[in-house]
């Protein structure tokens, strides 16, 4: 079964521009990583830009390596180190299992 990880954010309106540049980059990263697919879905309803940045995994193997691999690797630790701001608030993160996959 897939393995979901999701962080949704509440992004400053004058900062979309940035917060979707610094998402492809994220994207690209996480995919060297491990991360089958990557996903940002915009909220319809509610506060908005609400932002749900989705990283899906083909097992809890993979998820784990990724894991693994994420916390030492040097592109990711500058990435995140250069990207983290003010401009972009994390309102939650969560880990599932796609039943349905």
């Amino acid at each position: 079964m897939q393995i979901i990880a999701t962080t949704a954010w509440d992004v400053k309106p004058t900062h979309f521009a940035e917060f979707m540049a610094n998402c492809l980059k994220a994207k690209e990263i996480h995919e060297r990583l491990g991360a089958e697919q990557v996903r940002l879905v915009q909220s319809m309803a509610g506060p908005t830009p609400g932002l749900v940045y989705a990283l899906i995994f083909p097992d809890g193997a993979a998820f784990g390596s990724f894991i693994d691999a994420i916390r030492t690797d040097e592109e990711w630790l500058a990435f995140w180190a250069e990207a983290a701001g003010d401009y972009a608030t994390i309102i939650s993160q969560s880990v599932g299992t796609d039943l349905l996959s």
